[in-house]
């Protein structure tokens, strides 16, 4: 199973965390704040069973970090 794919990055004044259609995309004026929720949400979908990888990029679209939330074990996926 592919995992789901949270990205932050800039958008604009503010930071953007975006999943391509697996959650609705979220705006945060601070980076730290989008990084935070997009590990958050990560975090909750390996509690159901999902694999997820959250990817940060810097402002000139490099991924600079990744971490990825393997599913928990008996959940349903």
């Amino acid at each position: 199973m592919e995992d789901i794919r949270l990205h932050v990055r800039p958008a604009g004044d503010g930071w953007l965390v975006d999943a391509a259609g697996a959650v609705e995309p979220l705006m945060f004026r601070s980076g730290g704040r989008a990084e935070a929720q997009a590990h958050a949400l990560a975090r909750t979908l390996a509690q159901t069973g999902l694999a997820a990888r959250v990817l940060v990029h810097d402002r000139a679209q490099q991924v600079v970090g990744s971490t990825v939330y393997a599913p928990e074990a008996g959940r349903i996926g």
